[in-house]
Parts: C-alpha cells; sequence; structure tokens
C-alpha cells in the first residue's frame, strides 16, 4: 500500500465531510472546510513525524506517550459560542480573583507597615505585657550580700594596722527612690475600675513619699514625687471615666473617683496656687467636685429601716463616703493650722540664765 501525500489526505477528508450534510450557509461551511483542512494537515505532518522517528529508532521527542486531540464532531457555531461564553465567564471570574487578591495584599501591606511603625514607636515606650488576676507569677529573690571572709550582710575583718568598714544604715525610701518614672503601658486587664483602682494606690503612695521627704527637708525630690503621683491620679480618672458615667456606677468605683479628686485638689493646693484667696470661684468649684462623688454614694447606699426606730441608715460605702466628706471639709477649715511659731515664743522665767 502507497503512502498518500499528506494533503492528498487532508483533501479526501475534507471533501467527505462536506458530502456528508448539505450546508446551509456556503461562506460558515468553507470556513469550516478551511479549519479541518488545516487541522488535518498538521496532524498528518506529526504522523509522519512520528513514523519517521520510529523507522530511524529515534523516538519520540518527549519520553511520554504521544497523543493527538481529535475532536469527536466538527465545531458548530452553538458551540463556539457556548464556548466563548464559558470562557468569558472564566475571565470574568478571574478578574474578581484578582481585584479581591489586590484588596486582600494591599491590606496585608498596610497591616504590616503599621506593625512595624508601632514596633519602632514601642523602643521608646515598650509595652508590658503582665499576667491577669489570679495567674501565678514568679518572684525574683535577691541573694544575701556575701563578702570574702565575712557572714551575709557584715563586712569582711579588717587587715592589720586597719579599721574594720563600717556599715551605713540604709535610705527607708531607697526602694521607692529607685523607681523610674512611668515609661511603659501595660496591658493585662480591660476591667477600668480595677485598673483605676491600683492606679490611684500608686499614686497614692507617691503621695505619701513625697509628704515624708518634705519633713526630711528634701523638698526638690518630693517635688518629684509630688508629680509623678499626679500622672498615675490623672491616667485613673481616665480610667474611670467611662465606668462613673453610668447612673448605676459601682459604689468602689465612684469613691476611688472622690479621693484621686481629693488628692489632686491637695496637689493644687500645694504647687498650683490653689486657695480661697486666690481664687475663691475655682476653689469651690474643685471643692464641689470632691464632694459631689461622695454625695452620689450616701444618696444611693442606703439601707431603708435599719435603724433604730426604723429610721434609714447608711450602708457601708456611705458611711465611708460621709467620713470621707467630713475629713476633707475639716483639713480645709483647720488644715493650716500651726502652732509651732507660738510654742516657740514661749518664754518663763529664768530662761536665758546661765
Amino acid at each position: 500500500m502507497r503512502w498518500l501525500p499528506s494533503w492528498s489526505a487532508l483533501l479526501l477528508v475534507a471533501v467527505g465531510a462536506v458530502a456528508q450534510e448539505l450546508p446551509t450557509d456556503p461562506q460558515t461551511e468553507l470556513l469550516r472546510a478551511e479549519r479541518a483542512r488545516t487541522q488535518s494537515q498538521a496532524d498528518a505532518a506529526h504522523l509522519l513525524d512520528l513514523r519517521l522517528r520510529h523507522d530511524l529508532g529515534i523516538g519520540s521527542a518527549s519520553d511520554e506517550v504521544d497523543s493527538l486531540y481529535r475532536a469527536e464532531a466538527p465545531v458548530g457555531s452553538e458551540q463556539m459560542a457556548r464556548m466563548q461564553q464559558e470562557f468569558n465567564d472564566t475571565a470574568a471570574q478571574r478578574d474578581r480573583l484578582m481585584l479581591e487578591y489586590d484588596k486582600l495584599h494591599k491590606a496585608v501591606e498596610q497591616l504590616l507597615a503599621d506593625a512595624e511603625a508601632r514596633a519602632r514607636q514601642n523602643e521608646e515606650r515598650p509595652y508590658v505585657v503582665v499576667p491577669v488576676v489570679g495567674s501565678a507569677q514568679a518572684r525574683r529573690e535577691l541573694p544575701p550580700t556575701t563578702t570574702t571572709g565575712g557572714t551575709a550582710g557584715t563586712p569582711p575583718p579588717a587587715p592589720a594596722g586597719e579599721s574594720a568598714p563600717t556599715l551605713r544604715p540604709a535610705d527607708p525610701l531607697g526602694p521607692a527612690l529607685a523607681v523610674d518614672p512611668l515609661r511603659a503601658q501595660i496591658h493585662g486587664s480591660l476591667d477600668h475600675a480595677r485598673v483605676a483602682q491600683s492606679l490611684f494606690k500608686v499614686g497614692r503612695e507617691k503621695v505619701e513619699i513625697a509628704a515624708t521627704l518634705r519633713a526630711q527637708g528634701r523638698a526638690d525630690l518630693a517635688k518629684e514625687f509630688d508629680d509623678r503621683g499626679r500622672d498615675h491620679l490623672l491616667r485613673a480618672l481616665d480610667e474611670l471615666a467611662p465606668v462613673v458615667k453610668d447612673k448605676q456606677a459601682p459604689l468602689e468605683a465612684m469613691f476611688c473617683l472622690g479621693r484621686c479628686r481629693e488628692l489632686l485638689f491637695r496637689y493644687s493646693e500645694r504647687h498650683e496656687g490653689l486657695s480661697l484667696l486666690a481664687s475663691a470661684r475655682d476653689y469651690q468649684r474643685r471643692e464641689q467636685e470632691v464632694r459631689d462623688a461622695f454625695l452620689a454614694i450616701t444618696i444611693r447606699d442606703v439601707k431603708k429601716g435599719a435603724a433604730a426606730g426604723g429610721a434609714d441608715a447608711l450602708g457601708t460605702w456611705g458611711q465611708a463616703a460621709q467620713a470621707a466628706m467630713d475629713h476633707f471639709r475639716w483639713i480645709n477649715l483647720h488644715g493650716n493650722y500651726d502652732a509651732t511659731a507660738r510654742i516657740e515664743a514661749l518664754t518663763w522665767p529664768g530662761e536665758k540664765r546661765p
């Protein structure tokens, strides 16, 4: 059997395909026959190449089994339109996915940039993560100081001809004075009232240390601790703001609010010139702000018929608030009383005799 040239075989296939049905549109059928002829020519050329490789023993161009795609039937206009619609739908879906990908990619880049910016900012003010309430917290204890030739906390014996070193008494405010101002933001609790209580306790401790330093004549250091206490008290007020705006705010939060305002009132008297003589209006306004927090407690914390004779009585928080108001009023009236000068001016007969 003789091998027909590729173009002859393709021509016979095209003629047979055209002769199977009568064309309804000569131009369409001509284009379809032309596509079929082109495909057949390519298949024939590929088969001829495979045959030559097989005869020469050089194998296929690839190690895999070579296969040809052949359509089961000629592609019509309806099938072509359907395939074109599927292609358009796939392209539209791809465009939507690409838009979503670009959006997410930009969001990720923005988040990474924000994280880097926060990291650079936190290098100056690092964040300190503290354990939540109730969890175990590791405690570090400093080992006792030991010296060569002596016991813990005692100096070594003096060498011959020298005196032994003496230990100076430790400053009772040493640990407190070694504490630096607030430099970190603490992340550990979302309970605003509890955070405010902690800040108030620290601020009150600073104010007490400042009072001790003033009694020792260390006015500059006392002012520094007063400023630190003021910062903590202002932060406590910021934490209390979302809690006390509710009419049914916890009584302990209202009491903490009054105490913070009272300590800030004393700070203004001591360092900002707040006085009844200098500015009566500001003084009375600040004074009323302190009383308002305690008055709100006395109004709410009332026990019906708890007193003798069936009268109303204040509860525990109400009594504490009433005592705080009385103390605040007494200090405002008599806090400046100082009899030192009068006592030192007293003399008696024979005082200056040798």
